[in-house]
């Protein structure tokens, strides 16, 4: 593949890890995002919530064991999803917690048991937006970003960079 920075959910997903990610997080998705290996969908819309980016219902909880996070809910407008390998996604971890506390932001590979994607047919027959169903969907606990119940935080970072352009750049590990 060609090296994908230029991907939006790429460009959106290193700035952040750059920011706000582990090391091991940053050296084990970095490089593989900038060659092209993983391509990175945004998991943040969800339906009946129109902008409101806060009131999501996808629920990420820890499992009996406490390694991985168990994730149901629903995505929508999910750009290339149909394309991608993994995706960052909004879940809520505290669900008793104010509107805009209790988000996390968990890294998640999308080709596995529990998760479908399913493209939305455009009026132009075009497939570039895609609903993504979670369901009882896994990633393991140290795949959050930033602290548990604080995505808000990291959100923001993200659109941030997706406001400003950044996520277009082409990024250099020199």
């Amino acid at each position: 593949r060609a090296p994908s920075a230029r991907i939006p959910g790429n460009g959106l997903v290193v700035g952040t890890l750059l920011e706000w990610g582990t090391e091991e997080q940053k050296q084990r998705f970095i490089p593989d995002t900038l060659s092209g290996k993983i391509v990175w969908a945004q998991g943040f819309s969800e339906p009946n919530a129109g902008s409101d980016l806060a009131s999501l219902r996808t629920k990420g909880e820890l499992s009996p064991d406490g390694t991985k996070w168990i994730i149901n809910g629903q995505k929508i407008w999910t750009t290339g999803a149909h394309n991608a390998t993994h995706m960052f996604v909004l879940v809520r971890t505290e669900p008793d917690a104010p509107k805009h506390a209790g988000i996390s932001y968990l890294l998640v590979d999308i080709r596995q048991p529990g998760v479908t994607v399913r493209p939305l047919v455009q009026m132009t027959r075009q497939k570039e937006f895609n609903e993504v169903f979670f369901d009882n969907a896994e990633t393991p606990v140290d795949m959050i970003v930033g602290e548990r119940g604080q995505g808000w935080s990291v959100t923001r970072s993200t659109l941030k960079s997706e406001r400003s352009g950044i996520s277009s750049m082409t990024w250099s590990l020199s």
